[in-house]
């Protein structure tokens, strides 16, 4: 099998080096995608990852073991534990699946320092069905059908481009809606304030009628150019969420990572049936 082959040459030359080049990757696609992992899961990925690293320098063969299986017990816990905060995510979140894909990827690394090839690829595939953005960087295009790396790189520079724009227009929101906070509660002393000149000066008129013909623009006045800002000092429109096209995933990139992850899908339950 070609991706097994592919796997087993990887194999002969995984060292730290290439292990550090995957936290690497994992590591700027998360961040790219906005989200917090460490923060999401309660545990530290990094850390994972660098027990694997000591692993690999490691000349004792029980510390060795000992670091291989910090790791791969962090890595298992992500599968089979994505948190119910997880459950509902936004699109600045990684979802269940993606944090399960992350624990298959550190498998993968764990499985290629033991020599598991077979372990290995599986754990890849599993990674990519999940999250194929992150597999298809992460792994040889020889495990695919065809190189989907570009379109993978495509997406997630995307993504970390809405995640620009959303967050410059919550900040829009916040300053708007501080903004009309700040109107309506001018008003809320304003317009009782220029009422009760208006009626004042109407009563005043009673005894002194040229007070009656003032009543208007006292009030008017306490409207336009009492306080911080006029009556008339509208805020303006709510700020909307406006993406660039260009931020935009085009529908045959879509398409493309989600043949990714059915190929991914399907060549996992035939190795399965193999190992």
């Amino acid at each position: 099998m070609m991706a097994l082959n592919a796997l087993g040459a990887m194999k002969r030359a995984y060292d730290t080096k290439q292990l550090r080049d995957q936290i690497a990757r994992i590591e700027s696609t998360v961040q790219a995608l906005g989200a917090r992992i460490d923060q999401i899961l309660d545990i530290s990925v990094m850390a994972a990852f660098e027990h694997l690293a000591t692993a690999d320098r490691a000349t004792n063969d029980d510390f060795r073991r000992q670091e291989l299986n910090l790791a791969r017990g962090k890595f298992v816990e992500m599968t089979k534990r994505p948190t119910e905060s997880m459950a509902h995510p936004g699109e600045q979140d990684l979802s269940a699946q993606q944090v399960t894909a992350i624990g298959h990827a550190g498998n993968f690394s764990y499985f290629m320092m033991n020599g598991e090839v077979s372990l290995a690829l599986l754990e890849a595939y599993r990674c990519t069905e999940r999250f194929p953005a992150l597999g298809v960087q992460l792994f040889p295009k020889a495990v695919f059908s065809r190189d989907y790396s570009a379109t993978g790189r495509a997406m997630v520079a995307r993504r970390a481009s809405r995640d620009r724009v959303r967050a410059n227009h919550e900040a829009s929101l916040k300053a708007h809606q501080a903004d009309r906070g700040a109107y309506y509660r001018e008003l809320a002393w304003k317009v009782p304030a220029a009422g009760a000149v208006f009626l004042g000066f109407l009563a005043a008129g009673m005894v002194a009628p040229p007070l009656a013909g003032q009543a208007g623009a006292r009030a008017a006045g306490i409207l336009a150019g009492t306080g911080d800002r006029a009556i008339s000092d509208v805020p303006g429109p709510k700020p909307k969420l406006n993406y660039d096209s260009n931020a935009i995933d085009p529908p045959e990139e879509i398409e493309l990572m989600r043949q990714a992850s059915a190929e991914s899908a399907q060549r996992r339950a035939t190795l399965e049936r193999s190992v």
